[in-house]
């Protein structure tokens, strides 16, 4: 079977943001010997790569990747600008977080649930990316002057990691929808696989004539 390079590298991208989210819980349990501010620029940088990682995927699982890379759209990084783009080529690009259910007891199989609402919509995720802008920019000159306070030492560490686990709530099972008979489905940890990412994709059965 000739391997699917959309779906390989949709994996790849899905493994990069099990790695943030991880580095996220290892800052959160004292892990990182930093000081405060680092610690929390590290987090708030993580939060940023995640949602750029979240846009960079919906752009792969939506595109042939060869025809994007000289095209402008491939060649963006900015989630807001990916979004913007992606909004007016397709209504439905954002991944929709599903929840399996048994069929018969598990014996046929399984049905996917939309979860409604859903752990973190695009206009969330949006205003997560926006709010990392101030943890990571010292700000203007102007503003450095006029401001008394000293640099900030506080952290406030259940806000991080409250954002990281809407991310991995909205990506723990969650599906594309392509077009009207195609999605890609993909599980963050795959426990019946060492927890590896795992992502298929599915179309709708071709009735016979």
């Amino acid at each position: 079977m000739k391997p699917n390079k959309q779906n390989e590298l949709y994996a790849n991208l899905m493994d990069e943001v099990k790695v943030r989210i991880d580095a996220i819980n290892y800052a959160a349990q004292g892990f990182i010997r930093l000081p405060t501010p680092i610690v929390r620029e590290f987090c708030y940088l993580q939060l940023r790569l995640l949602c750029e990682l979240i846009a960079l995927s919906c752009l792969v699982a939506h595109g042939d990747i060869t025809f994007l890379q000289p095209h402008k759209l491939g060649r963006s990084y900015s989630a807001e600008d990916i979004f913007e783009r992606l909004t007016k080529l397709r209504e439905h690009f954002y991944p929709v977080a599903v929840k399996q259910t048994p069929k018969d007891g598990g014996i046929r199989g399984f049905n996917l649930e939309g979860i409604n609402p859903s752990p973190l919509d695009k206009h969330d995720l949006l205003k997560l990316y926006g709010h990392t802008h101030k943890h990571l920019h010292r700000g203007s000159l102007k503003k450095l002057l006029e401001s008394a306070t000293p640099i900030d030492i506080t952290i406030n560490m259940p806000e991080i990691v409250g954002w990281a686990q809407k991310i991995n709530d909205l990506l723990a099972c969650h599906l594309i929808a392509i077009n009207e008979d195609k999605v890609i489905i993909c599980m963050l940890r795959n426990a019946d696989d060492n927890f590896k990412v795992q992502v298929a994709t599915a179309e709708r059965p071709t009735e016979p004539l």
